[in-house]
């Protein structure tokens, strides 16, 4: 039998990078600690940050301009404290970009969901490595659309990412 933890131990990162994935750009990075401040010793529902402003700020434009077909990667690696095994059963994913329509020239400001993202064929919630980084999940930027991450008022682009974690065998 497992248990759900509060609190994931790893370092996420978000990734730019182009179509074919040979050349990356890492935009932002942090722990799992930003945004589960609850007691990881609980065992219950995945609890993460709910005051918006304790959550980190993405800056606008950090990383340049991700256009048609590139991707925005979420990467994860354990930190080194505990063995972590994150399962995206729980998830919360909340990504600040700003996008154009090439076509129109039409900028909005939106917020990535976990329904966004695709989980990565590379991630199974087996043992997370300590050594080097896992893709999570990705999305794709559609076609004749620009995305920078990050909105143009500080206070509305803040990041909130959580996946829980399985800890412990019975």
């Amino acid at each position: 039998m497992t248990t759900t933890s509060k609190e994931t131990k790893a370092n996420y990162r978000l990734v730019v990078t182009d179509a074919s994935r040979t050349k990356k750009v890492v935009v932002w990075e942090g722990n799992a600690s930003l945004f589960n401040p609850a007691n990881a010793a609980l065992a219950a529902n995945p609890s993460f940050e709910d005051d918006m402003q304790k959550l980190p700020i993405i800056p606008k434009g950090v990383g340049g301009v991700l256009r048609e077909d590139d991707y925005l990667l979420l990467e994860a690696q354990d930190d080194g404290s505990t063995q972590s095994q994150v399962t995206t059963d729980h998830q919360t994913l909340r990504i600040p970009i700003t996008k154009r329509n090439r076509r129109t020239g039409i900028v909005s400001e939106m917020v990535l969901t976990p329904g966004h993202f695709t989980i990565s064929t590379l991630f199974a919630a087996a043992d997370m490595p300590s050594t080097y980084w896992v893709e999570l999940a990705y999305v794709q930027v559609p076609a004749q659309e620009e995305w920078k991450v990050g909105h143009a008022i500080a206070h509305n682009s803040r990041i909130l990412i959580g996946f829980t974690d399985t800890v412990g065998v019975a």
